[in-house]
């Protein structure tokens, strides 16, 4: 994955029905490859994911390169979720905070960001909304 003339996936693809695993795992990739360009491998979302998972950086990042696709990254989230008992509704628990609106901690950096991003956009209200839009995706107008 080379991050320097693509984009990484939305957070909102999931791999093993976990929110940011693909655009972790996209992160990774291109960390290895020396083609993250711009971006962070281990972002405050990415973070939030490896603490979800009790797993870090080094292990995610080596499971993810070890097969072309998703398939070694999704075994290591399935051996996560398992070894930490986490329910279909504690993952559902963990997108919806991931996905939803930023933090009280973190508002201001987002909403800063926002208008630095996307000005004319005070519908956009989280963060992967905003991801999505600058990486021009489409994010439909929603009432604000």
């Amino acid at each position: 994955m080379d991050l320097t003339t693509a984009f990484p996936r939305s957070p909102r693809i999931t791999v093993n029905g976990v929110a940011m695993v693909a655009r972790t795992a996209d992160k990774a990739r291109a960390d290895a490859s020396g083609t993250l360009g711009a971006y962070t491998y281990a972002c405050r979302m990415s973070r939030a994911l490896f603490a979800f998972l009790g797993t870090d950086a080094s292990a995610f990042r080596s499971a993810t390169l070890t097969s072309p696709d998703d398939a070694g990254v999704g075994g290591h989230i399935a051996e996560c979720l398992t070894s930490l008992k986490r329910t279909p509704e504690d993952v559902a628990a963990f997108n919806a905070h991931l996905l939803g609106v930023p933090d009280p901690e973190n508002l201001a950096g987002f909403l800063e960001e926002r208008t630095e991003v996307a000005p004319d956009r005070p519908d956009i209200a989280t963060h992967a909304d905003l991801i999505d839009f600058e990486e021009g995706r489409d994010i439909p107008i929603r009432p604000s």
